[in-house]
């Protein structure tokens, strides 16, 4: 009785997948789209010509490849300047930047995964992150992704490294719970989460989760150089944590 609306929900929730999907992979063909998705074909091609009509998505008449156009960005832009958040997690990381020298970052958690919002870079800088805005990264890899996991107890962590894509990005790279458990409970202790070139050759990273009035973590946020010695860990370490504070407390969170 309730077919068509079932259908129609799931055709939208399908373009969104669809959407999502060449947002996080960059542009991609239509037989690469399948794959990804596993949907049939029939109802595929549907969904990226509507797509394609009402411009959220084009399709490079040479190469074949599907990518998100200016519209698309244009949503995700405006769901972020109508957070009334977003001004003072800028603020605190302009702070950072000009306090640490180091580029500075905001990300939260999405479906198990690390997405950076914001960053801020330096001028003149020849240093650039691998995480650049939009991106997504391993939750157990990053420094912001460990500090939002930190918050979780023992069990939930468990739960999600079951759903994770768990690989070797470089050779200091969590692949077992227990080492992960490990460094989470070292981030407990100290306050911030490290990545020592878990991500990337050439990348140390030390970041902080945000917590909201409800006591929740919101995101992180982190600085980015390349190279770290134990003296600068703690200056930076004690800099981006105090910086995490005072954000949460103004984001209503207390003790």
């Amino acid at each position: 009785m309730h077919t068509g609306s079932t259908d129609n929900i799931q055709t939208i929730e399908r373009a969104f997948q669809a959407l999502e999907t060449i947002s996080r992979t960059g542009p991609v063909n239509f037989t690469e789209l399948h794959k990804e998705l596993n949907l049939n074909k029939a109802s595929l091609s549907r969904i990226v010509n509507t797509l394609i009509s009402i411009g959220y998505i084009e399709k490079n008449k040479q190469s074949g490849e599907l990518y998100l156009t200016l519209k698309a960005y244009e949503v995700g832009i405006s769901a972020v300047q109508n957070n009334n958040q977003i001004s003072l997690i800028n603020s605190t990381l302009v702070d950072l930047r000009n306090e640490t020298g180091l580029i500075s970052q905001f990300s939260i958690e999405d479906n198990n995964e690390l997405i950076c919002l914001q960053s801020i870079s330096l001028e003149n800088s020849v240093f650039s992150v691998h995480t650049s805005v939009g991106k997504r990264t391993p939750l157990y890899s990053a420094s912001a992704g460990k500090a939002i996991l930190a918050t979780y107890s023992n069990s939930e962590i468990m739960e999600k490294w079951k759903s994770f894509d768990v690989r070797p990005i470089t050779t200091n790279t969590h692949t077992d719970i227990q080492s992960l458990l490990k460094d989470i409970n070292e981030i407990r202790q100290r306050g911030y989460a490290l990545d020592i070139e878990e991500n990337d050759y050439g990348l140390f990273c030390v970041g902080a989760v945000i917590m909201n009035q409800s006591r929740k973590p919101i995101g992180a946020i982190s600085v980015s150089g390349s190279s770290m010695t134990p003296e600068t860990e703690k200056h930076l370490g004690k800099i981006v944590t105090q910086a995490a504070r005072r954000l949460s407390n103004l984001l209503g969170y207390t003790l």
